[in-house]
């Protein structure tokens, strides 16, 4: 449990840290949250990057969790095939 939140908390870590310094990631931030709501108009910028950002949020936490489940599984297998 103690590694599922420390790759939680690094993969959150990483998110923000893109979206504070990469304009890309950002412009990908508020493509992705403009699929959300129905209107697209000034003032639902906020919605569409809360939107955008809760979403690629979620989606690098459990892209992470995955990685490093992958990761200790193979690094696992190889142990054991050299014991």
């Amino acid at each position: 449990m103690r590694r599922i939140l420390v790759v939680s908390g690094a993969s959150l870590g990483l998110h923000i840290w893109l979206f504070s310094l990469v304009a890309g990631y950002r412009e990908l931030v508020f493509r992705v949250g403009s699929l959300f709501p129905h209107h697209h108009d000034v003032a639902d910028i906020g919605v569409v990057g809360g939107a955008g950002f809760a979403v690629l949020a979620v989606t690098i936490v459990v892209a992470g969790i995955l990685f490093e489940r992958l990761f200790r599984r193979l690094w696992h297998d190889t142990r054991e095939s050299a014991e």
